[in-house]
């Protein structure tokens, strides 16, 4: 029902856009100490947005959605309120096609995925986390017999379970279960000779993995973007839990990534961007019928479905948070697992402070306060802002 990635169909050359004027950007800084923990209390008008329309160049994956804020916020006009111009290219190819795409500068933003971003940073590529997309947004699929049988680490015992590279739950739930004491097979067989624990094998995607699930090949598969709501409605598979429930905190799914000369050059743009995003935030909290309908136009999916992602349906727990927080504290944790994991070569698990900043989205909550419009949506977002970041700029 959706795609691997998807975004904004009719946007491949959307305009969005929305004023900001210099006196409704309030500070957007937040000082780093040495250490890169941020301050929360700094002020000062460290980025304003630009009166004039300006442009920002977006790649996107398909009709995913996933990026609900960006949908809703283009659906509605919000950059075009903004006085911001968003050129959409959508791609084929995935990660491959789209990173090259933004480490190059032939685009500005992608909206999705943290694993990609982390992995070229471990590589030398000098890009900017600026923003979130979704927090969390993973699910455990098992035989429907199975799904109250995981609680604690020590259930996963001998278990075999699939996975794909490009989710975030399984790298999460992986380190969680190292660090619970279990040691850690890549092959069924690992696992079999008993020379592992708990085993977590590749597959080339979602519906190989709930498919290996149902056949009985694996005890478990980690999937995203909705496809958990897919894969229990035949009644053989159920979500036994989502990841944060078991390791004790959120983690983060999709970020927004920049390259360094478009983060450096392009601060009016993407302050403009968040503000849209964040207003679409408000939205999604504040008008679940329009923001339904409102995604159901854009990707194409029927309504059950749309609503039980986004907001959760009957006894289905919808698993994305949409948020543009860029949550740095919660990525240097992830940056950390996928090192500890062996899924970056670098071992400096400090790189990552280089190339994550929340000074924008700080910026785009000032300036929604300020405006004073729902500013008590706003002042809640930055309460959570003070405590998801305490680590890199």
């Amino acid at each position: 029902m959706v795609g691997a990635g998807a975004m904004l169909a009719g946007c491949g050359s959307s305009s969005a856009s929305g004023s900001a004027s210099a006196s409704g950007s309030a500070s957007a800084s937040a000082s780093a100490s040495a250490s890169g923990s941020v301050s929360a209390a700094s002020s000062g008008p460290s980025i304003v947005a630009n009166d004039e329309m300006e442009e920002l160049n977006t790649v996107l994956l398909g009709k995913d959605s996933k990026i609900a804020c960006i949908i809703v916020a283009n659906q509605r006009g919000y950059y075009t309120d903004e006085k911001l111009t968003v050129n959409t290219q959508v791609v084929s190819g995935g990660f491959p096609e789209a990173m090259p795409m933004l480490s190059d500068g032939t685009v500005d933003v992608l909206p999705f995925g943290s694993i990609p971003t982390c992995t070229y940073v471990g590589q030398g590529d000098d890009l900017v986390i600026f923003g979130g997309t979704v927090t969390n947004g993973s699910e455990a699929i098992v035989p429907i017999e199975m799904k109250d049988s995981y609680k604690k680490a020590e259930d996963f015992k001998g278990k075999k379970i699939a996975c794909f590279r490009m989710e975030t739950g399984h790298m999460v739930t992986k380190s969680w279960l190292r660090k619970e004491g279990l040691k850690i097979g890549d092959k069924p067989e690992d696992v079999d000779n008993g020379d592992a624990d708990v085993a977590f094998i590749l597959l080339e995607s979602m519906m190989a993995e709930v498919t290996a699930v149902e056949n009985g090949e694996v005890d478990m598969c980690f999937v995203n973007s909705g496809q958990g709501y897919v894969a229990i409605q035949d009644g053989v598979t159920a979500v036994a839990f989502q990841p944060q429930e078991l390791i004790g905190h959120e983690f983060p799914c999709c970020r927004q990534s920049t390259n360094r000369a478009a983060f450096e050059e392009k601060k009016s743009q993407l302050l403009k961007f968040e503000i849209a995003n964040i207003r679409a935030m408000y939205d999604i909290a504040n008008d679940k019928e329009g923001v339904i309908k409102d995604i159901m136009e854009y990707s194409g999916q029927p309504e059950d479905y749309v609503e039980a992602i986004t907001y959760g349906k009957d006894d289905y727990v919808a698993a994305m948070q949409f948020e543009m927080d860029p949550r740095t504290s919660d990525v240097y944790a992830f940056y950390g697992d996928m090192v500890d994991n062996g899924d970056i070569e670098d071992t400096n698990k400090d790189l990552i402070l280089e190339h994550m900043d929340s000074t924008i989205y700080k910026a785009a909550l000032d300036t929604l306060i300020a405006r004073g419009e729902n500013a008590d949506f706003y002042k809640g977002l930055l309460a959570k802002y003070e405590k998801n970041n305490t680590m890199g700029v």
